[in-house]
C-alpha cells in the first residue's frame, strides 16, 4: 500500500514535469548543461548518487537525518527511482522507499550556477507510517533540500 501511494506520487509529479515542459518556451542560451549524473551532498550531509538513461533516474540516497530512529534502516540507504526533463537546467523528481515503510518524494531543478558548479534545489514530502487514520495528522512532513554536485558516480566508493 505504500509503494503504492510513492508511486502515485512520482507518477503525478513526472506528468506535471512533462506537462510544464510542453508549456514552457526553449531558453536554450548557454552552452553549459547540467547534468544530474553523479555524486550530490545535501546541506544536512545526506548523499545522493544518481545516474540516468533518457528520462529514468536511478540510484541510491543515504540519509544523514531520520523521522525517528531506525526509519532509514541500518545503512540509512535507499534506491532511487525517478525522472528527470530535458533542457540546459532539467527538472527532477524522484522517490525512495525506506525499509520501515515510510517514502520520500523530491521535485526540483539542477542548475548550472556562475562559475561553472551545479545544484539540486529541490523541495521534499516525507510519508511516514501511520499506525490507524487517527495518527495520520502528523505523518507528512514538508521541506527542502539543496544538493551540491560532487563528482562522477565512478568516483564514489562503492556506487
Amino acid at each position: 500500500m505504500y509503494s503504492v501511494v510513492c508511486v502515485s506520487v512520482l507518477v503525478l509529479v513526472a506528468f506535471l514535469i512533462v506537462a510544464a515542459q510542453q508549456l514552457l518556451p526553449n531558453r536554450n542560451t548557454k552552452a553549459s548543461s547540467c547534468n544530474v549524473t553523479g555524486q550530490w551532498h545535501s546541506e544536512l550531509g545526506s548523499l545522493l548518487w544518481l545516474t540516468t538513461v533518457g528520462p529514468e533516474v536511478r540510484g541510491v540516497y543515504q540519509t544523514a537525518v531520520e523521522s525517528a530512529l531506525g526509519a532509514a534502516g541500518h545503512n540509512h540507504q535507499a534506491k532511487i527511482v525517478g525522472v528527470v526533463g530535458e533542457g540546459r537546467q532539467p527538472t527532477i523528481a524522484f522517490s525512495v522507499l525506506w525499509i520501515k515503510g515510510s517514502c520520500s518524494a523530491w521535485v526540483g531543478q539542477c542548475f548550472v550556477l556562475p562559475g561553472g558548479s551545479q545544484v539540486l534545489k529541490t523541495l521534499w514530502m516525507l510519508r511516514s507510517v501511520a499506525e490507524t487514520s487517527l495518527d495520520n495528522w502528523d505523518s507528512t512532513r514538508l521541506g527542502e533540500d539543496q544538493f551540491i554536485f560532487v563528482g562522477d558516480v565512478e568516483n564514489a566508493s562503492g556506487h
